[in-house]
């Protein structure tokens, strides 16, 4: 800018031409290439530039090891201008018979947003037929007439694709494999020397390559085209991206896409959840137990799709294990998201196919369970969409094995792989369902009570540590002193484990105390020590409320058929609870807490199959 004639030009002395108002430019010439502002300057004096700089932050910051360490980049150092920004800065250099200071006063440096939006810095490349750059002549512009002849007089070029787009930035090449080779072989001397020859000039590149490519598409590649491969292998760094192993994450999936595209379709509760349940057992693969301690190797010898997806997502272990084994599983959550296995092969159409070596490389995608969403709420009349029709859809889409090869993997250890019958995911997901509903409906009627186990159980410790020093202890009600209640404590032990022998007192003692000295000045979590106790206590307490909770279903379920006379009439307690639990579950007495809701239709039919199954 500023080469146009008129009475500021010859007064303008040491100033610069870029704060001029938009009246007084005759042309502006943009760089789509973003060159640094730091190439303007000569390498020698650049080089001594950034060393002061470097120098005079040390001094600042003189115990910043940062600083001390820090090496100055190749390119900053002696990277240049594109070609025809160093063909006018050359040619202004000339006029000016090598005066730097006239020639910065035709630069304005602008500063540089990252937008995927606009393609400035951040650009997503699908795959095409064309080629990702192209150089054009650009010297018959209107925006280069008022150029002087030494620089107008030139053949200038300028640049534009994908390429140019991301320079300063990252490009990402999504799906590069669904390309023919030629067009992106280009980067295999792209990603070593920073250029890329176009038709007219040499375009210097500073981006970050990055690409995605589907594992069947990349074990194609390798296999028909091993040359090519091994050339561009060199300069990759391959990511494992599995599908989704955190059914919490991909349940937000379907919760919006529920809200984008159900309007007006009820969704039961859980529905999302056991879709992404259903969906990352389909992924998951069974831990290798010899790669493991001693310790781990029977407990994953055991572990289950759905022990290993709650595993994953809410760090929640099995059932049954010591607080040893919860702790030494925990532990080892890591190594298994990292673990690589045999490459699973199946047979299909006459030969054979590779589906991966990682956890999460197959499976049912999240694609094709949003399509299996939208069938359950396609069906014609359908006001709502339950578990049951979900399933119903589920069974549907299995029964498509020929276009998902991963549905002819063999049955693995522990029912991975097993997608239906006894034992297998669905069965699970179903099951996980049935427990959740369980839960639900039990919360309702007001009978679920965690402090319950946890007060009981303090009660016993009391009891166990007077027991085991032959003590007697202080009755609070009558205000003496007595023996501890050994019925109390063996009616617990039956519980708690039936195969209870004379040292468990004192074995349960001695967990506490080994918790105490890696948890010192701390009250000690009962339920995290004794995790597998208070499990077979909870299913205890389940077993004690059955009756009572089956006679709460069918009557809620009279109520629901507008049923005011029931067949077994219930004690007038019982009678208020079950009413006022069909109330919660149909979304009232919920204090403005947000929770999922069920409509009569889909708790009607939410009952019936938990009776069934349950009760």
């Amino acid at each position: 800018m500023g080469f146009g004639s008129g009475p500021w030009s010859s007064g303008i002395g040491e100033a610069t031409f870029a704060k001029l108002g938009a009246e007084a430019i005759d042309a502006k010439l943009s760089d789509e290439n973003k060159d640094p502002p730091l190439y303007l300057i000569p390498v020698a004096e650049r080089a001594a530039l950034l060393q002061s700089q470097l120098q005079e932050a040390q001094a600042r910051e003189p115990k910043d090891a940062r600083l001390e360490h820090f090496v100055v980049s190749e390119t900053a150092l002696r990277g240049d201008l594109s070609q025809r920004n160093r063909r006018i800065f050359d040619a202004l250099l000339n006029i000016y018979q090598g005066d730097l200071r006239k020639v910065y006063q035709h630069v304005q440096v602008e500063r540089l947003f990252l937008s995927r939006q606009y393609r400035s810095g951040l650009v997503t490349v699908e795959p095409k037929q064309t080629a990702d750059a192209r150089s054009f002549p650009v010297t018959g512009d209107r925006a280069y007439a008022s150029l002087p002849p030494a620089v107008g007089g030139q053949v200038l070029f300028a640049c534009q694709g994908d390429l140019v787009d991301a320079n300063r930035g990252l490009i990402n090449f999504s799906d590069l494999l669904k390309r023919p080779y030629e067009h992106y072989k280009y980067l295999l001397t792209a990603t070593e020397s920073g250029q890329v020859a176009l038709e007219h000039v040499v375009l210097a590149l500073d981006v970050v390559f990055g690409g995605s490519a589907n594992d069947l598409n990349l074990l194609e590649f390798r296999a028909l085209r091993s040359g090519e491969y091994q050339s561009l292998r060199g300069r990759l760094e391959l990511i494992p991206v599995p599908y989704l192993l955190d059914y919490r994450v991909e349940r937000k999936v379907y919760q919006e896409q529920v809200g984008d595209v159900l309007r007006g379709i009820h969704i039961a509760p859980h529905v999302p959840r056991i879709l992404a349940l259903w969906g990352v057992m389909t992924r998951l693969r069974p831990p290798n137990a010899t790669d493991y301690s001693p310790k781990l190797q029977a407990v994953l010898s055991r572990l289950g799709p759905l022990d290993k997806a709650d595993l994953y997502a809410y760090g929640r272990v099995p059932a049954g294990l010591t607080s040893d084994e919860a702790r030494e599983l925990l532990l080892a959550v890591p190594q298994m998201h990292q673990e690589r296995f045999p490459q699973a092969v199946v047979r299909a159409e006459g030969a054979e196919h590779l589906l991966g070596d990682y956890e999460g490389s197959f499976g049912a995608s999240v694609r094709d369970l949003k399509r299996v969403l939208l069938a359950a709420a396609s069906e014609p009349g359908t006001t709502c969409v339950t578990v049951p029709r979900l399933f119903k859809e589920l069974r549907k889409f299995m029964g498509d094995a020929l276009n998902h090869r991963w549905m002819l993997l063999p049955k693995a250890a522990s029912g991975f792989h097993l997608l239906d019958g006894e034992g297998s995911i669905t069965a699970a997901a179903w099951n996980y369902w049935l427990s959740a509903s369980d839960w639900e409906v039990r919360e309702a009627m007001g009978l679920v009570d965690e402090a319950r186990y946890l007060e009981v159980f303090k009660k016993y410790v009391v009891h166990v540590k007077h027991a085991v020093k032959r003590e007697k202890m202080f009755d609070p009600v009558t205000g003496n002193l007595r023996d501890p209640d050994e019925k109390f404590m063996q009616g617990l032990e039956k519980t708690m484990d039936p195969k209870a022998g004379p040292h468990f007192r004192t074995d349960l003692l001695s967990r506490i105390g080994a918790w105490a000295l890696s948890h010192p000045d701390e009250e000690p979590a009962y339920a995290e020590i004794f995790a597998d106790y208070f499990y077979r206590l909870r299913d205890d307490y389940y077993r004690q409320q059955k009756g009572v909770v089956a006679r709460g279903i069918q009557r809620m379920l009279e109520l629901l058929a507008d049923d005011r006379r029931a067949d077994n009439p219930l004690a007038p307690q019982e009678e208020q609870v079950a009413r006022r639990a069909l109330e919660i579950l149909l979304g009232g007495h919920d204090g403005g807490i947000k929770r999922e809701r069920h409509t009569r239709e889909t708790l009607r039919e939410t009952l019936v199959q938990l009776s069934k199954a349950r009760y």
